[in-house]
């Protein structure tokens, strides 16, 4: 109260309710990868800087898409007739990064706000290590940062209560891979506020140099740390085929079955070039324009739409032709024929100063011919200077089509020029034969494109499940809450796990009797499909932190009491104080209660909380500044396994 010194009215306001504890988000994972890029901004703004985002939309936006595909295996039989069939197989070398489909999964199973943290772009990845991208660590100075610096980046977000790797399953070794999950682990323990979703490194026996080795055995033998570490984090097993969509690169992918002979390819391009057409192509043109000189200008525009069909013909015939030979060139310098590289240049530089440089003033050209209302404008556009049409196809109203200009220049190629000099090197290897590409037959054989397509569609995505985990995580706190043990939940876009599990063998994953670290099993079950069927964290035979929702619910009770007691840091360390926070943790652990997070019929015997001097504390630490406050909480236990038990009754009437 302040000393009053002018006479007036003056309110004061009474606090009567205690401070209230605020619970802190539950489900806010950190996906730690590569993305195709990381710009707010400006480019490669975002590397290493942890972003919220809320969903793919912004995903995209801020880190791109997925690596697209360039191995996919496509082997066509019996083409063209009654009986062709499509054979699609896995890519043999498929992109090391899945953060694009892991957040896909992350969405799709009920994830929301989250943070990415970019490592690298997949050029800057396979620019530093073309064979192996995927790092734990920057080596030396590079400049090229691994999954390791990700991890500590997102140490200081303290938001974050879940961690998940998207591309930790690229690593070169599982020896990286574990050391990858100690060090988050070890942070989980660290700051006590976040919980690790691990994956095992493969999902079927691998050579880890010293031998095949089973990837629960791994785990269990090379993640060895501590119960004090192990409690932060849960495994699961195994990966999940996913009905995702594969990205790729149509251009690269070649379709076996259907081999060309580069020597029928080249001829079928100089038969492409039909002079006889072309001869016609420019007679129009010239008629045209004949017909509009002198016209005046009424008569003149009513010619004006017949000249800008006849241009816009000779573009598309002239297109087509550009088309083939820059396809026969491309597949000539995949061919990797020594021989075939001189003519190839030669080719493209010849087309790159005539076909292509003519295609492109001439698109230039219809759009002027478009925006001209006079005779004048309209003969000018076409015959007034060396850069109008006449022009650039060199030729005249005056003398044969067929004597000058781009027709002798296309006839030239055909018999003595670059493309017949090209046809002649093929013609000398014999029978090179050519792959066509995914990306020609959308034009060549249309049917047999969508037919491929569908059939890549069919194609699983396999992916870890910790993304997938991350979302149903989220999905479980919302709908019922973080005591709710994440198991007993159907898995969406997935259809099924990689590796059957039956129940006999879901007992070494959920049981390890050596050291306790126990997996969660993902099974597929008849009449039920895909569910989440495990429900412990590594540190499975600890009986205080042996299930999920018991370490994560202290997590978030811990933490948000922890932020609501800040207020009270330097407050008189007496009664009245003691009293103020008992009651703001009472009240809040008796909404807890209410909820269905603590077991007891009454909030007495759910939880306590104690504090005060002689019951939690000495003289000597009310001296030194401490006021400690003990509280016990009997977190809800999920029923693992349900035991019913049957006998006979005797018949009583």
């Amino acid at each position: 109260m302040s000393a009053y010194k002018t006479p007036g009215v003056y309110v004061e306001e009474i606090v009567k309710f205690p401070p209230s504890v605020a619970q802190v988000e539950t489900a806010i994972p950190a996906f730690i990868g590569y993305t195709e890029k990381a710009k707010k901004k400006e480019d490669n703004d975002l590397l290493l800087e942890p972003k919220r985002i809320t969903s793919m939309l912004e995903y995209e936006t801020y880190f791109g898409f997925s690596e697209k595909e360039t191995t996919i295996g496509i082997n066509v039989t019996n083409a063209n007739q009654a009986n062709e069939e499509v054979l699609v197989t896995q890519p043999s070398n498929p992109s090391p990064f899945k953060m694009y489909y892991n957040m896909q999964m992350y969405f799709a199973n009920g994830g929301g706000p989250c943070y990415v943290t970019s490592v690298g772009t997949y050029t800057s990845a396979r620019t530093n290590n073309n064979t192996n991208p995927v790092l734990l660590e920057e080596v030396g100075n590079n400049g090229f940062k691994g999954l390791k610096e990700g991890l500590e980046a997102i140490e200081y977000i303290d938001e974050v209560t879940l961690l998940v790797f998207s591309d930790a399953t690229s690593l070169t070794s599982d020896t990286d891979f574990y050391s990858l999950y100690s060090l988050a682990l070890t942070q989980c323990n660290k700051l006590q506020d976040r919980f690790a979703i691990i994956d095992t490194y493969s999902d079927k026996e691998y050579d880890d140099g010293g031998g095949d080795v089973d990837p629960v055995e791994a785990l269990r033998s090379k993640l060895s740390l501590g119960k004090d570490y192990l409690k932060y984090g849960a495994a699961y097993f195994p990966y999940l085929n996913t009905i995702l969509d594969f990205s790729y690169d149509e251009d690269s992918i070649d379709i076996q079955g259907l081999e060309e002979s580069l020597s029928v390819q080249a001829d079928n391009v100089i038969d492409g070039i039909n002079l006889t057409e072309l001869d016609g192509l420019l007679t129009v043109l010239v008629d045209t324009k004949n017909a509009i000189d002198g016209a005046g200008n009424e008569v003149a525009l009513t010619f004006k739409n017949d000249a800008i069909s006849s241009v816009k013909n000779i573009i598309s015939y002239l297109e087509d032709i550009t088309t083939s030979i820059n396809d026969l060139v491309s597949e000539a310098e995949d061919s990797g024929e020594a021989s075939l590289t001189a003519p190839s240049t030669s080719m493209t530089t010849w087309m790159d100063s005539n076909l292509e440089a003519i295609l492109a003033d001439l698109h230039g050209k219809v759009f002027k011919l478009q925006q001209d209302d006079t005779e004048g404008k309209l003969i000018g556009s076409l015959t007034s200077n060396a850069t109008n049409v006449f022009g650039l196809l060199d030729i005249t109203d005056e003398v044969d089509m067929t004597n000058n200009g781009i027709y002798t220049s296309l006839e030239d190629q055909t018999t003595t020029n670059e493309l017949f000099a090209l046809k002649g090197a093929i013609d000398g290897l014999g029978g090179v034969t050519t792959l066509p590409s995914l990306s020609d037959l959308k034009v060549d054989n249309n049917a047999l494109y969508n037919k491929i397509k569908s059939e890549i569609g069919l194609l699983p995505v396999k992916l870890a499940p910790s993304a997938t985990m991350a979302g149903i995580y989220a999905k479980v706190d919302s709908d019922r809450g973080v005591w709710k043990a994440p198991a007993n939940v159907g898995l969406n876009y997935v259809y099924a796990p990689s590796v059957n599990i039956s129940h006999d063998a879901q007992k070494d994953l959920n049981v390890d009797t050596v050291a306790g670290k126990s997996i969660n099993a993902i099974r597929s079950f008849v009449g039920k499909g895909n569910l989440v069927w495990g429900a412990r964290t590594l540190a499975g035979n600890d009986n205080e932190w042996r299930y999920v929702s018991v370490r994560r619910f202290f997590n978030m009770a811990e933490e948000s009491i922890k932020k609501a007691s800040e207020q009270f840091v330097f407050e008189p360390n007496d009664k009245n104080t003691w009293v103020r926070v008992k009651a703001m943790i009472d009240n809040f652990l008796t909404q807890q209660w209410r909820a269905g997070a603590l077991a007891g019929p009454t909030p007495e015997k759910a939880f306590y909380v104690s504090v005060g001097l002689g019951e939690t504390m000495t003289a000597q630490d009310v001296l030194e500044g401490n006021m400690i406050i003990e509280i016990g909480m009997a977190v809800v236990r999920p029923a693992e396994f349900i035991i019913l038990k049957f006998s006979h009754k005797m018949q009583e009437a």
